[in-house]
């Protein structure tokens, strides 16, 4: 947000700080905010943190002035003041700023899961140290709805996102404050989104994202990111996995980061009947998937085992444990993925996951989710048993012999999570789920030996 504070007629300081800002840490653990304002005369620009002693930052000539001060440490919250002496020593305006902190600062952006459509509940407990850059420009301590204009006392509506419980898990891990920079708008496609669309409202997304992460100090730790929904008919999602690349290359570019992490969510799922406006949302989540390695450093978030609180939204609950499966992967922490696929034997199909940490879970002890097709897409029953091996952490499936005994192997094609609605289970010992996948197409399977001939009968 720009400060304007007109401090007697000689001096006005317009921009660089504000209350209840987080400033993005550099390498070193410091961040050294650069303040700006109009000033008649000549003078000097001195600064102080906290009581501390007022430090001479800069010379500064009548006109506009840009000054960067010193070095604040990781934490908070500290209170900053700026003050200008003239060439007499006589004090010519004074500013203070207080609760600022340094730490890290992350973009939420998307459409409507990310800005969150469960009901808020209070009390919902806050950390001081996580705070919000609103869609008003105007940063304050972060609290539901993160995305919404302030709820009255008492009045409550959809608005419960994963941001908040993310930065209180991140904060509370990494023992440093959490900027979170709204920016996402329910309902929007990756079209929308593009760096390229241009225009107003819902058309300039990508140019309002940008503004907000300058009017937030232009630097940030990453981004999080849950989209996807809008793109799910048959034009979008043939395309949706060049225009995510896309557009996480240019977001890169333009805040001049090569580098810079982008962790988003995999598609939910949708328990409505199917219109065509959401007929590939298989397509769409394993465009997801597949892409997570082009874009690295980036993690991909499953969401299909979570619990939706309408037909297409996540409910509270699922809300806070998207947020502190986002930071997981903001420490660098992958959940379990789909690796290979190979048959044993005729009768069993082993399948091997990377990135789980601890053990695989299944809850009750029974494993879903899991379908097989044929390429066109018809449903085989192949498996009449799925389980864990302990041992090896290998998802085992045992097979019907007579599926076995084809002259010529049929090709299979492997799933998890096929389908709008499916039942999936699967986490690891950090709750990190394993995403959707599908179609994989499976080995050839091994023939089944002949079954031994008859004895002759007795005459």
């Amino acid at each position: 947000m720009i400060s304007l504070l007109p401090l007697f007629a000689a001096l006005t300081f317009t921009g660089g700080l504000s209350d209840s800002q987080v400033l993005q840490r550099e390498a070193g653990g410091t961040a050294a905010p650069v303040v700006k304002g109009k000033v008649d005369a000549p003078g000097r620009l001195q600064s102080r943190v906290g009581t501390g002693p007022w430090t001479d930052v800069a010379a500064l000539r009548a006109g506009d002035w840009e000054a960067k001060l010193p070095a604040l440490p990781t934490g908070g919250p500290h209170a900053v003041s700026l003050r200008v002496i003239d060439a007499a020593g006589a004090t010519v305006g004074e500013k203070s700023y207080r609760d600022i902190y340094v730490g890290d600062l992350w973009i939420l952006a998307g459409q409507s899961n990310m800005v969150g459509r469960a009901r808020i509940e209070e009390p919902y407990p806050r950390d001081p140290r996580v705070r919000l850059f609103s869609l008003q420009g105007e940063w304050q301590l972060a609290a539901h709805p993160l995305h919404e204009e302030p709820l009255p006392p008492g009045v409550t509506r959809p608005g419960h996102g994963p941001g908040l419980e993310f930065g209180r898990e991140l904060a509370r891990a990494l023992n440093v404050p959490i900027g979170l920079i709204a920016c996402a708008k329910g309902g929007t496609s990756m079209a929308q989104w593009s760096p390229d669309a241009g225009g107003t409202g819902r058309n300039a997304l990508y140019a309002n994202l940008l503004a907000q992460v300058r009017l937030a100090g232009g630097k940030v730790a990453g981004v999080l990111w849950y989209q996807g929904e809008n793109d799910t008919g048959a034009e979008p999602s043939a395309v949706y996995r060049t225009k995510f690349r896309e557009f996480v290359a240019r977001l890169r570019a333009d805040l001049g980061r090569p580098d810079l992490p982008f962790h988003y969510a995999q598609l939910g799922r949708l328990a409505n009947e199917v219109q065509k406006f959401y007929a590939e949302w298989n397509v769409v989540r394993e465009a997801q998937r597949t892409v997570e390695a082009d874009l690295a450093p980036a993690r991909l978030v499953a969401t299909v085992d979570l619990e939706n609180g309408d037909y297409i939204h996540l409910s509270r609950e699922s809300q806070d444990r998207l947020g502190r499966r986002f930071a997981h992967a903001a420490q660098g922490r992958g959940g379990p993925r789909f690796a290979d696929a190979r048959w044993t034997s005729p009768n069993e199909l082993r399948v091997r996951l990377s990135g789980v940490n601890g053990s695989l879970l299944a809850p009750g002890g029974r494993i879903f989710g899991f379908e097989v097709t044929t390429p066109p897409g018809q449903r085989r029953l192949v498996f009449f048993r799925t389980s864990l091996d302990a041992a090896t952490g290998e998802i085992v499936f045992s097979a019907n012999r007579d599926s076995a005994s084809r002259t010529t192997p049929e090709e299979l094609d492997l799933w998890y999570g096929r389908g709008h609605d499916p039942i999936c289970t699967l986490t690891d010992a950090l709750d990190l789920a394993l995403p959707a996948f599908g179609p994989v197409r499976l080995p050839p399977r091994p023939a089944a030996p002949p079954r031994p001939a008859a004895p002759p009968a007795k005459k």
